[in-house]
């Protein structure tokens, strides 16, 4: 068994089953989830709304020959286990009073909103093409006036509305 297998079933080994339960109840209880992506209102210079720039390079936009550039999706997917490591450590915490349910989410919005920034500085884009290239002066997907990997934000939301 590695050192760190080790250490978890330690810090898990002295937690009561009762108030596990209990507190599986008060996270169900308190509704919450974590919304990461650009929110609505930010827009650049000239007017543009930065979450329907977000959307259409996230998903693409045949009809205006922009491709497929997925960055939230694939942020929150290569980083998986990191949150669930974070939640992890965060429900021992919270067990021993040592965190709220709105601290533990607050590390996690953070933790994701930092990991959508990366992958929009440094990921695997399909690439500009040459008039972009030249208009914008980089050959660097997704980044032009900052304003995008900028405005990337989290905030608590309600699971019961969208």
């Amino acid at each position: 068994m590695s050192r760190h297998a080790s250490v978890s079933v330690k810090v898990l080994k002295d937690i009561d089953p009762k108030a596990l339960d209990r507190l599986r109840q008060r996270l169900v209880d308190a509704g919450k989830v974590v919304n990461v992506g650009v929110p609505a209102g930010r827009k650049e210079k000239d007017g543009t709304p930065v979450a329907m720039i977000a959307a259409v390079h996230e998903f693409g936009s045949p009809s205006q020959g922009i491709p497929e550039r997925p960055f939230l999706r694939v942020a929150v997917q290569r980083n998986r286990q990191k949150y669930v490591r974070l939640n992890r450590i965060n429900l021992v915490k919270m067990l021993r009073g040592q965190a709220t349910v709105e601290q533990a989410l607050g590390q996690l919005g953070e933790m994701a909103k930092g990991d959508v920034q990366t992958e929009i500085r440094s990921g695997d884009f399909a690439p500009l093409k040459p008039a972009t290239i030249k208009r914008k002066g980089s050959s660097r997907p997704l980044i032009d006036t900052g304003q995008m990997v900028q405005s990337i934000a989290w905030e608590l939301g309600d699971k019961n509305h969208d």
